[in-house]
């Protein structure tokens, strides 16, 4: 069996005679030149363009303690390049552009709610790359302080445009309060005047009511107190006192008009007093009205005698004056009629009205 031979190993010559260790230290002066007195081990061929190595066995035989071992060096590690590591330098670049941003935000004041997080970042960020910076690691110190001393600008700017926008919107809020509360204020004065003005309207209106009230009142008091029955008297308000006396029977002398056959001829006796402090006219008031009981009107029976006399003219305070008039009343009505007396002017003329049967 053929020894393996070692990859890269001069190749001898000559087969190694059988039976023999290839690997066996080589006996002392064999295969030596005269004159030498160790052996030489043929060095490896070199390679193009490198010089030719001569590998001698160090004294002593192989280094590994087997003397005429051939000896091989190790082989050559080749240089292969390393490449150089990247500069960490993203942080940096982010805290410059968010510290920009940041500040450029704040310079906007409506805007600080916006600019605070970006600045913050930045300087968060800026630190980072400045510890980069330090360690090596990072080639741009710079920016990450530019964007350290940014984030702080934008920071406290955004703080400041806060607090004014906080204290402005509070002035803002306090001033319009107080414009509220005037506002409230007036409204609540012009309610309270309007209440007022309200009450009392209320007021002139329920008196007016009362005094419409009592005017209906006593008109109809008064118009009662103007009803009456033959011989009562009634007051005007001037003081002109009026009364009517029970009728009697009338007999006509002379007539201008023939009375109705089968009628009732009675005497109408009106006497008025002017019990006032002033003078009173009975302009209108000569003659009553006379009425059936089926309120038809009576005629007036004219007579020729100087028994009729009619009111007119006017009174003095404390006098008095009488008017006499005869009226025919036909037997269907005889059992009772009216009177009517009419005084006053405009408005202010009232009717006194006494009712009852012929005596």
């Amino acid at each position: 069996m053929t020894a393996p031979v070692p990859p890269d190993s001069p190749k001898s010559t000559e087969e190694a005679p059988a039976g023999t260790d290839p690997w066996a230290p080589p006996n002392p002066g064999a295969g030596e030149a005269p004159g030498q007195g160790e052996a030489t081990v043929p060095a490896p061929a070199a390679a193009p363009g490198e010089e030719a190595a001569v590998f001698a066995a160090p004294p002593g035989g192989h280094p590994g303690g087997h003397p005429g071992a051939p000896y091989w060096p190790p082989y050559p590690v080749p240089p292969y390049p390393v490449a150089a590591p990247q500069p960490r330098n993203g942080l940096g670049i982010a805290a410059m552009v968010l510290g920009i941003v940041g500040t450029a935000l704040s310079l906007a004041v409506i805007l600080f709610w916006l600019s605070w997080l970006p600045a913050l970042l930045a300087l968060v960020f800026g630190f980072i790359g400045l510890g980069y910076a330090r360690r090596g690691v990072a080639t741009n110190r710079g920016m990450a302080l530019a964007g350290v001393v940014l984030g702080i600008t934008g920071l406290v700017v955004s703080i400041g445009a806060g607090v004014f926008v906080v204290a402005r919107v509070h002035t803002v809020n306090e001033e319009r309060r107080a414009e509220a509360d005037a506002a409230r204020a007036r409204a609540d004065a012009e309610q309270r005047a309007a209440d007022e003005r309200l009450a009392k309207a209320k007021e002139r209106l329920e008196a007016a009511r009362k005094k419409a009230e009592a005017d209906r009142q006593a008109a109809a008091a008064d118009e009662r107190a103007r009803r009456l029955s033959f011989g009562q008297s009634y007051t005007y308000g001037d003081g002109l006192k009026v009364t009517m006396a029970a009728p009697e029977p009338y007999v006509p002398s002379r007539t201008v008009f023939e009375p109705p056959k089968d009628a009732t001829i009675v005497q109408v006796k009106i006497t008025v007093v002017n019990t006032g402090s002033k003078e009173v006219s009975l302009h209108g008031s000569g003659l009553p009205f006379v009425h059936d009981a089926k309120g038809g009107l009576v005629t007036t029976l004219i007579d020729g005698s100087d028994r009729m006399k009619i009111l007119g003219g006017s009174l003095a305070p404390g006098q008095d004056a009488t008017g006499v008039s005869a009226y025919a009343l036909p037997n269907g009505a005889a059992d009772t009629f009216s009177v009517e007396f009419d005084y006053g002017s405009g408005l202010e003329r009232k009717n006194v009205i006494w009712t009852g049967a012929p005596s």
